[in-house]
């Protein structure tokens, strides 16, 4: 039985824990995947049985197991961080491509619009705003109504060119 007393963080130094046992372990540790008991005995030059004893005597193995799920959660964590970052570049970036392009509509002469230009501004706004906003439901807060300002833009565009 293990005579662990409790830490902050099992992969810390336990109380009683001797320094060459503690070492032994913190290398184990580090070995990640490649662990071995083996190893350890081999590269401090300690015996097979030394080693084994003091990872039973120090529950070598749950201490691991909780270290490199503590390594997982954090790596998850900051990936999650990274990816919120990135969707909140993506979605200014949409929004100002959303704002330029209502500003080019709204300097642009009627006779030089073409339906299929109307329609590929509406088509592209609306791509990269769902390409944006589609795993989150609530983005970064933003301005709802540069959304609705494009595409009544480009209704009120499409209008004039046809005389309504």
């Amino acid at each position: 039985m293990a005579r662990q007393s409790k830490t902050e963080k099992p992969w810390e130094r336990q109380p009683k824990e001797s320094p060459p046992a503690y070492e032994a372990f913190y290398l184990y540790l580090e070995m990640g995947s490649e662990r071995s008991l083996r190893k350890v005995a081999q590269k401090l030059g300690k015996s097979n049985t030394l080693i084994s004893r003091w990872s039973s005597t120090w529950n070598w193995q749950q201490r691991s197991r909780e270290y490199d799920t503590e390594l997982q959660r954090k790596e998850f964590a900051a990936k999650q961080q990274e990816i919120k970052k990135a969707r909140e570049r993506q979605l200014k970036t949409a929004v100002f491509l959303q704002k330029k392009a209502v500003e080019a509509l709204n300097n642009l002469d009627i006779e030089d619009m073409e339906p299929k230009d109307i329609l590929r501004f509406i088509t592209e706004g609306i791509r990269l705003e769902r390409e944006v906003q589609k795993d989150e439901a609530a983005a970064a807060p933003r301005d709802d109504t540069q959304t609705s300002s494009l595409a009544e833009t480009i209704v009120s565009a499409y209008k004039r060119r046809m005389g309504e």
